[in-house]
């Protein structure tokens, strides 16, 4: 059976939240200038509470300590190679810009072997295991995200994700 709180512990609990919240740090004007933050309303009444709206989830399980440094820059690596891809660009291209020789056919442009590896890194690592890293790393969803979209163990989402981590950097090691 629950114990019912006094009104003098009901305080007490009151008063340590707002000592908490008193003694939060916030942030720095250089890491203003850097990122893109937007203050939010919480339930309690007065406080808000800062969001970072420019920062990636990988980023974020680097910094928490959920994955090693080695993991990130495996990360860092793929968005990169992503990006230079041009897979994330919503924009139509033409080909009347495009050099047409004989002499010059078998010469690739920097995406089209960007996008070459991407496939390369895509097949070694194997569907279930690539579909993590897509989601987390290029397609900035939680792991937490990732494992109810795919019906996965929620708990286990992090050791997933290290562990997808550690297949993309045996994949990049092949290429």
């Amino acid at each position: 059976m629950k114990k019912k709180k006094s009104t003098k512990e009901h305080q007490n609990s009151k008063l340590e939240r707002l000592r908490s919240v008193e003694d939060r740090v916030l942030p720095t004007p250089e890491f203003l200038k850097k990122h893109e933050v937007i203050e939010k309303p919480t339930k309690i009444a007065g406080q808000k509470i800062l969001y970072v709206t420019d920062q990636l989830w990988i980023d974020t399980y680097f910094k928490k300590k959920v994955i090693d440094f080695n993991q990130y820059q495996t990360a860092q690596r793929l968005l990169g190679l992503y990006m230079a891809s041009g897979r994330n660009q919503k924009l139509t291209a033409t080909l009347s810009d495009q050099v047409v020789g004989n002499d010059l056919s078998k010469d690739y442009d920097r995406s089209e072997v960007a996008m070459m590896d991407f496939i390369k890194v895509a097949r070694r690592m194997g569907k279930r295991s690539f579909s993590v890293v897509q989601d987390v790393v290029l397609h900035n969803y939680s792991a937490k995200e990732w494992a109810i979209k795919n019906r996965r163990n929620i708990k286990a989402s992090a050791e997933i994700l290290r562990l997808s981590l550690d297949d993309l950097q045996d994949a990049f090691e092949k290429i």
